[in-house]
């Protein structure tokens, strides 16, 4: 068994008393007992004594083989020397001395940096020389790049951009700094920077601004990296000659009755439709384009009945452009009139089968010889007569003739054997439209060719469409038209031009995309007109200024309406008052057409329409002028009153009479001229001058006119009167006191 240790105390060596004697007396209280306080505290931590490790006493089992002699291990290596007890108290006394001393903090010091001290001599005396210092050299401010532009024909200068138009893109091509561009962009309240893209209608004014042009380049046909630009085009029209036989089908002759006003057009129509259309036309006189459709015998004959005033030669003219069989209708009692030669001369443009109907041959007044004569002499001999036109005696009235009518018109259209191919890409021409109250724009159309049905996208003119429903003359939706028929299309994007042909495409992507060129197209058009200042421009500007104007806002309810009555309107002659149509449309009159009449100091004509509610009460608090017609001739006649009623009345004198200065008396007031009237009379309520020897010396109004003592307000030929005019004292003898008249008239145009 391993002895104990023994726990006794070891004695202080010499060393730690001198250490403890060589402290400082005057060491302060608190050091000591913190000394005394850190060796209690080590003497306290002395190695307690442990036991020894007990021995086992437990024997191996039986028949257990004797353990082999572990290999002896190596070495570890000795363990550093504990510190002894003395010489951790040293260590802990050593702690507190140098805490006491003051530390002085020191910088590292960096080798690699650079010394301030001079070199030793030694380098100095080197015979190498120094190297040559460097100067710092600055880069060059940047350029600015020049301008780059093309020359056009007038002079100005062209630069070619594509869209999107940047910043930085369009600084470049100037010849300008991007924050040039970025401070005037400010003035048009784009804030943008170097990088971004701007509207090419900015664009366009920043280069106007510094004297450029700005013209986007089109990306050519197979042009570009990744996109090959799609042409859009729209069908061709089929010619009815290079169609198989076999594709061909017989089509509704499209016939239209043309002739002079009040001869009985629309009442022969309404005999062989058997309905009454000029019951609800204004007047009584056609003002629209009308489009039917009847069977006779089984095959349909559509007609288009045509306007028979002066003012719609333009719808005289669509109808002839569309039709197969012109009816010349003429008035038995009347003849041949101005608008007969008009339509006659429309049909022989067109090139079509022309016929004539002697309306009113019932009449007492009818003169049928006359009216055929009248036909031998423009060149239209009838049949009776030799010739080759056939002239048929009707009544509208009565009834007379109409079997005969409908069985030549038959005829004529068998002989012409009018054929379409009913499987064609559908195309149809506009002869009418309009601006109808929850239907939109609507147009009347007769097919050209193929089938139109519901639901086929269409492009007309610059405008696109989608066949939404097809109404035929008697107000019943129908599924689909066939060639030769005559319809009301609805679901146009906006109101259609009449004459504009409706061309139906597959796609309703490319009919937009198409529509959206062609307005494009126009919008640049307008943009691109120049404009050009001359002297006779500046000259005519000025007169045109100094002219009566008188503005007019016209709403119509058809497109026909609003060419006829605006074609009207600007043919009034006049050098003395202009007329400005500001805004002409179909459609009931509202309220931004009652605001736009009112900003600009206009009258709004409406004819053949309403005025909504609204305008109504913006009319009258705006104190707008709203006239309505129905009749074209009555519109233009009030037009023109109203033109003449702007003009200034023309002043002109008008003498009276003269009288000459006998005496001249003065009185309180003044002078007096004693006077004796020569011719005529002198009126105090008129103005009069005083002529000295033929040259007028004043000009004004009467004072006074007596006659003895009496004041009177005129004096006839012969008598003596004292005058005395307005501000006027220096009469003399002799003169000559003209009394005259300023009367106005009016001016006409």
């Amino acid at each position: 068994m391993p002895s104990k240790p023994s726990s006794a105390k070891k004695s202080k060596s010499p060393a730690d008393e001198v250490g403890e004697a060589e402290l400082p007396v005057d060491s302060t209280k608190t050091k000591k007992e913190v000394k005394s306080k850190v060796l209690s505290l080590i003497e306290e931590k002395k190695p307690r004594a442990r036991t020894g490790n007990k021995e086992a006493t437990s024997l191996p089992p039986l028949g257990a083989r004797k353990p082999e002699a572990p290999a002896p291990e190596p070495e570890p290596p000795p363990a550093p020397a504990k510190p002894t007890l003395d010489e951790r108290k040293a260590a802990a006394l050593n702690l507190f001395e140098d805490d006491e001393k003051p530390k002085v903090r020191r910088r590292p010091v960096d080798e690699n940096a650079a010394q301030n001290a001079l070199p030793p001599i030694s380098l100095l005396n080197d015979p190498t020389p120094p190297k040559p210092i460097v100067p710092i050299v600055h880069a060059p401010p940047a350029e600015v790049p020049a301008p780059e532009f093309e020359v056009g024909e007038s002079g100005e200068k062209i630069i070619h951009l594509k869209p999107p138009i940047v910043v930085k893109d369009l600084a470049d091509k100037m010849g300008l700094k991007p924050f040039k561009i970025i401070s005037e962009l400010i003035a048009f309240k784009v804030f943008a920077s170097a990088d971004k893209a701007i509207d090419i209608e900015i664009a366009e004014k920043i280069c106007e601004k510094h004297g450029f042009k700005l013209e986007r380049d089109k990306r050519e046909k197979g042009g570009g990296v990744h996109k090959v630009e799609e042409v859009i085009v729209e069908p061709v029209a089929q010619v009815v000659e290079e169609v198989e036989e076999e594709k061909l089908q017989l089509r509704a002759p499209i016939i239209t009755f043309m002739g002079h006003v009040d001869h009985g057009k629309t009442s022969l129509l309404d005999a062989l439709r058997k309905t009454q259309v000029t019951a609800g036309e204004a007047g009584g006189i056609t003002q629209h384009i009308g489009a039917y459709c009847i069977f006779h015998n089984g095959k349909p004959i559509t007609f288009i009945d045509t306007p028979g005033h002066a003012a719609f030669s333009a719808m005289r003219a669509r109808g002839a452009n569309v039709t197969d069989i012109v009816v010349l209708v003429i008035a038995a009692d009347d003849g041949i009139m101005p608008q007969t030669k008009e339509a006659l001369s429309h049909a022989k443009a067109a090139g079509v089968q022309l016929m004539v109907a002697l309306n009113k041959c019932d009449l007492p007044t009818a003169n049928v010889m006359r009216v055929k004569s009248q036909l031998q002499d423009i060149g239209l001999a009838p049949v009776d007569w030799g010739g080759e036109i056939e002239v048929m005696e009707v009544s509208a009235k009565s009834g007379m003739g109409l079997d005969n009518l409908l069985e030549t018109m038959s005829l004529q259209a068998e002989v012409l054997e009018l054929k379409a191919d009913p499987k064609a890409s559908p195309r149809a021409t506009v002869i009418e439209s309009s601006m109808v109250a929850g239907k939109g724009p609507v147009a009347t159309v007769i097919i050209g060719q193929g089938t139109l049905t519901v639901g086929q996208p269409f492009i007309c003119g610059p405008l696109w469409g989608k066949v939404k429903a097809l109404i035929n003359d008697r107000g019943e939706s129908i599924k689909e038209v066939l060639p030769g028929m005559p319809c009301e299309v609805i679901g146009f994007s906006d109101m259609p031009h009449v004459g504009d042909e409706v061309v139906v495409m597959k796609s309703e992507r490319d009919v937009k995309k198409l529509s959206e060129e062609r307005l494009e197209e126009i919008r640049q058009k307008k943009l691109s007109v120049p404009r050009r200042s001359t002297l006779e421009h500046l000259f005519a500007s000025i007169e045109d200024s100094n002219k009566k104007a008188l503005k007019i806002v016209l709403k119509c309810d058809v497109q026909g309406s609003v060419e006829a009555v605006s074609k009207c309107l600007t043919d009034i002659q006049s050098d003395k008052c202009n007329l400005d149509i500001l805004h002409k449309e179909v459609g009931a009159i509202n309220e931004s057409d009652v605001l736009l009449a009112s900003a600009s100091d206009a009258i709004i004509i409406g004819f053949n329409v309403k005025v909504e509610n609204k305008a109504l009460t913006v009319s009258k608090r705006e104190t707008v002028q709203i006239k309505l017609y129905s009749i074209i001739y009555e519109l233009i006649d009030q037009v023109k009153e109203a033109m003449a009623g702007l003009l200034d009345p023309i002043t002109r004198e008008k003498v009276l009479g003269h009288a000459r200065v006998k005496q001249v008396f003065k009185v309180n007031k003044g002078f007096v001229g004693g006077s004796v009237v020569t011719n005529g009379i002198m009126n105090r309520k008129q103005r009069a001058r005083v002529l000295r020897d033929g040259q007028a010396v004043y000009d004004g109004g009467f004072e006074t006119l007596r006659r003895f003592q009496d004041e009177v307000n005129e004096v006839r030929n012969g008598l003596e009167c004292g005058i005395k005019l307005s501000g006027f004292s220096d009469y003399e003898e002799n003169d000559v006191i003209e009394c005259y008249e300023l009367e106005k008239i009016a001016q006409t145009l």
